[in-house]
Parts: C-alpha cells; sequence; structure tokens
C-alpha cells in the first residue's frame, strides 16, 4: 500500500477545497488490505474511506486517516437466459461501467449513467436517477472488517439500503470497506425505464420508438449536460440536498403557495424536488463570494474553485435554514459534509 503524510486534499475532491489529510493510503488490491489492516494507521481516531470524492466537502483539515480504495477490475460471474451477474470492484468507474454495461445489451442501470464516483462510493451512496436506483440492481456487497481484516458478503437486505443511504456510509469511524458489489441485471435491449417525462421528451428529438436502452442513456446524457454543472468550469458535488419527502397534507399546503409543485408518491409520503423549492426562494443564480448557487439547477452549490470549505458550507446552511424558516421543511443533506 502506497502511504501520504501530510497529503493536500484538493485534487481527491471535486470542491477543490485544499484541505489536508494526516495520512492518506492508496488501495490497490488484496495485499494492500492486509497489510492496511494490521497497520497503526488505523489506530487513529478518524478514520474516512475516499472514493472519487464527489459528494464530500472537506471544511476543515483530515486529522486522521484517509482510505481511498482503487481496486479494478469487473467480471461476468454467472449468466442465464434472462439475466446476468456481474462483479465489479470498488475502484471501478461508474459511468464506465454503465456504458459497458448498455454496450452488451445489460438491463438495469442505464438511466443512472453521467454519475461521477466509483463503485464503492455509489453502492455506499445508494444513488439512484429518473426511476432507477442502484439497490435494486445490486445483489451482494463484498466488504473486509478493518478492525480483523474478516471478508463478508453483505445481502442486499443486509446492506439496508434506502434513500441515498445504505450500511456503508457514514460520517463516524467506517467498521467495512467495500471491496467489490455483485449486480444482477436483464438482457436485453427492449422495455427501458421511462419514469420521467422530461426523458420521453428528450427521446422524441433524437430515436424513435421502440426505444432502446441505448436510446435512453443517450437522453438522460443529454439532459444532464442541459441542467447540471460542468466540472470543468465549476466546483461542484452536484446535489447537496436529498429531495424531501411529505406528508399528503403538507403537500397540498405547499401547492397552494408554490405553483405546479411536482409530486412523486412514495407510500404514505409524497417526495417533491428540493431544487423547486430553492428556486422559489430565489437562489437560482445567485453568488456569495467564491461560491454560489447554478444558474440551471437550484440543487447544485458551485464554486470558483477558490472557496474554502467553511464558505461553502455557511451558504449551504444559508438555504437550509431559509427554507426551513419558510416552509418548515428539514433538508437533508445529499453530500457528506466532513467537519
Amino acid at each position: 500500500m502506497k502511504v501520504f503524510t501530510n497529503k493536500s486534499l484538493k485534487d481527491f475532491n471535486q470542491y477543490g477545497v485544499n484541505a489536508q489529510a494526516k495520512y492518506l493510503i492508496e488501495i490497490k488490491n488484496e495485499d494492500d488490505i492486509n497489510e492496511l489492516v494490521k497497520s497503526e494507521y488505523l489506530n487513529e481516531e478518524k478514520i474516512l474511506i475516499l472514493g472519487e470524492g464527489n459528494n464530500i466537502l472537506f471544511v476543515n483539515d483530515f486529522n486522521g486517516t484517509i482510505i481511498k480504495p482503487v481496486i479494478k477490475g469487473k467480471e461476468v460471474i454467472k449468466e442465464d437466459k434472462e439475466n446476468v451477474w456481474i462483479k465489479a470492484y470498488c475502484g471501478e468507474n461508474w459511468d464506465n461501467f454503465v456504458k459497458w454495461c448498455v454496450k452488451n445489451n445489460y438491463q438495469g442501470i442505464e438511466n443512472m449513467v453521467d454519475i461521477p464516483g466509483n463503485i464503492g462510493g455509489v453502492v455506499s451512496q445508494s444513488i439512484g436517477a429518473y426511476g432507477q436506483n442502484i439497490m435494486d440492481a445490486v445483489e451482494s456487497v463484498e466488504a473486509v472488517y478493518l478492525r480483523t481484516g474478516e471478508r463478508k458478503t453483505f445481502t442486499n437486505s443486509e446492506c439496508k439500503f434506502s434513500y441515498r443511504s445504505s450500511i456503508f456510509k457514514t460520517t463516524e469511524k467506517p467498521e467495512y470497506m467495500i471491496i467489490s458489489s455483485t449486480f444482477k441485471l436483464n438482457k436485453g435491449e427492449s422495455n427501458p425505464k421511462l419514469n420521467y417525462s422530461s426523458v420521453e421528451e428528450e427521446l422524441k428529438t433524437f430515436a424513435q420508438q421502440p426505444y432502446t436502452i441505448s436510446d435512453v442513456m443517450q437522453a438522460v446524457i443529454n439532459q444532464r449536460k442541459k441542467k447540471l454543472p460542468s466540472t470543468k468550469e465549476y466546483g461542484t458535488c452536484g446535489c447537496v440536498f436529498e429531495n424531501p419527502f411529505v406528508t399528503k397534507e403538507k403537500y397540498a399546503e405547499l401547492s397552494k403557495v408554490i405553483p405546479n409543485l411536482q409530486s412523486y408518491p412514495a407510500g404514505e409520503y409524497i417526495k417533491i424536488p428540493a431544487g423547486r423549492i430553492i428556486d422559489e426562494l430565489g437562489w437560482k443564480g445567485k453568488w456569495k463570494g467564491n461560491t454560489g448557487v447554478y444558474e440551471n439547477h437550484a440543487l447544485c452549490v458551485v464554486t470558483n474553485r477558490k472557496a474554502s470549505g467553511e464558505e461553502i458550507l455557511k451558504l449551504i446552511e444559508e438555504i437550509k435554514k431559509e427554507v426551513k424558516k419558510k416552509y418548515d421543511i428539514d433538508l437533508k443533506y445529499e453530500i457528506n459534509i466532513i467537519k
């Protein structure tokens, strides 16, 4: 394993915050894992497992050990007439993995294309987009218990997936590090999932029915390019807040003061777009110093790559407080804030 001391994290987080880590350890293979669990670096009070830094905000220097797994590889481990099982290691880039699956006509994750991160990070975060959720595609997760080095295979239910969360997502000292994930996908290009009108409208501009998963993937890519900030232009971690779930009574109340408020039924609750609420407060396109709210998507807080972690957090907290004051909604952070 490779150990860095007092390592700048500027190139390890998409906000480009120039925090420092006491130790940063790169894990490339099984031998590195075995060396790590026996090392003194896990005795630090603060430990963090870092993916590609696409969903994290460092507010201060990190006085502890950051583990960065970069184990690569993917393979089909089983298949039948209808399904295929693919094992992908934690360091594999998620977007490349999605495109590889679509190229091979493996269906079930194509709507989640263009989401930054690696396999370990997106599974831990329990990502979802345009009607698909990674929790529905994961069959099992192999992880290592950092205290002993014991390997454990978690079934889907044992991963405790929920909206943007899992047993592996924590800002506290982690117990497990994901090694690989096994995905169960469908074979074939037909019957793609179309849950969003914006994707259907995009499809009409370049594709003909019956739509394929390749068509849907391209439509999602087009939509994301229109709505989300480019990491080449801005420091950004994408959406900073989760979409809230409210009661039907609360939705009725909100819809009276927020025109055309979208709604997505979720059992006893209704999911509503946090971006729409923030936009209603006039935040879209508004800047304060080195950080602001993206002009095309109010859920995205962006920077000119000169902002400190404290400056970014101050703006995020200001938005959160205003939403609470105006609409009595407690927004939850989608990004991991590390203080």
